[in-house]
This record gives C-alpha cells, sequence and structure tokens, in this order.
C-alpha cells in the first residue's frame, strides 16, 4: 500500500519536471537501467536498506551507478532524492507507475496478449491495427506464449481481460454442466 502511494507520488512529480514528451522516453530507459541493476545486483538493495550506513555513502553509491550507467539529469536526481528520504526501495514501483505515466502522457496504451502459440508478425500487425481502431491510441504489445491455453488468445489492457480461448471456453462448459446437474 505505502509503495503504491510513493510510486505515484515520485512517479507523477517525475513526470512533472520533464516538460517535454520527447524526453519521456530517455527518462523512463534510464530509471529501468537504474532498476534493472538494482534488480541484478542483489546486495545494492540491501545496502540501501541497511539503516547504518550513512545518507552520504549511499549518496555516492547513486551517484556512481547513475555515472556508470550513463543516469544524468532528473533522472539522477529523483534517484538522489529518493536517497535521501529512504525511499530508493521503492524504486520498482516507482518504474511501474512512471511507465503508465509516461504511456499516458504519449497517448499509448500497452497491451499483454497470451496465446496457445506464438503469433506470427502479421497476426502482430493485425491485432495492432484492429485495437488502434477501438481505442485510438499507439498500441504497445508483449506477447507470452502459455501453452495451457490450448488455443485461442487472451487480452489483458489494464485491467480489463477478454479471455477468447479454449481453456476458458471449457471452463464456462464445464460450469454450465455442473449447474444442469445440481438442478
Amino acid at each position: 500500500m505505502l509503495e503504491n502511494q510513493v510510486g505515484k507520488r515520485y512517479a507523477e512529480a517525475l513526470s512533472g519536471n520533464i516538460e517535454d514528451d520527447s524526453q519521456l522516453k530517455g527518462a523512463l530507459q534510464n530509471l529501468v537501467t537504474f532498476g534493472e541493476a538494482m534488480k541484478t545486483e542483489k546486495q545494492l538493495l540491501r545496502f540501501f536498506e541497511h539503516p547504518s550506513i550513512s545518507t552520504e555513502k549511499k549518496k555516492n553509491v547513486v551517484e556512481e551507478l547513475s555515472s556508470r550507467l550513463q543516469v544524468g539529469g532528473k533522472v539522477q536526481n529523483l534517484l538522489l532524492m529518493l536517497n535521501e528520504r529512504g525511499k530508493i526501495i521503492y524504486l520498482e514501483k516507482i518504474i511501474e507507475y512512471f511507465q503508465q505515466v509516461v504511456d499516458r502522457r504519449l497517448g499509448q496504451i500497452r497491451v499483454h496478449v497470451a496465446s496457445a502459440h506464438e503469433l506470427t508478425d502479421a497476426n502482430t500487425d493485425r491485432l495492432k491495427t484492429a485495437l488502434n481502431k477501438i481505442l485510438n491510441k499507439t498500441i504497445l504489445i508483449d506477447t507470452e506464449v502459455d501453452e495451457s491455453l490450448i488455443g485461442g488468445v487472451m487480452l489483458r489492457i489494464g485491467d480489463q481481460v477478454a479471455d477468447d480461448t479454449i481453456r476458458n471456453r471449457l471452463d464456462i462448459l464445464k460450469r454450465t454442466i455442473e449447474k444442469e446437474e445440481v438442478a
């Protein structure tokens, strides 16, 4: 709960500091790069969580890591502020919410597509075109293969799900048959 509030607050703050929409993707990429480093090096997270390590030492690590990863400007300022306030441990949530802010500002929407088999480029393009007509936004698709679906596709757009899979149809059929047997 707290991490969601922190994530939203700092994501919105970073977005508010970046006036030019063309700089949003770069800022997001910088945040993601820093976040990946934190995930990859588990000791970094423990380092920032440790209360007996001074804020100054943590600041030096943020600056060094930012320099190595070529993270600069407003993103580095945010990271330094997060460190100063003890909130850098919430970076993953901040990145998640900043991604949503960037998508909203750039008029794009992310669609997660799960299918039983790998989608061809032609299928992905047709899906993008159809969703673009319906949603009137730039569509960013990420795909996943889930063989348990048996066939069909499942789309997730935000918190909405469209499930047109054989597994879902079989589940519906099973529930219908169970209802009939009870009655």
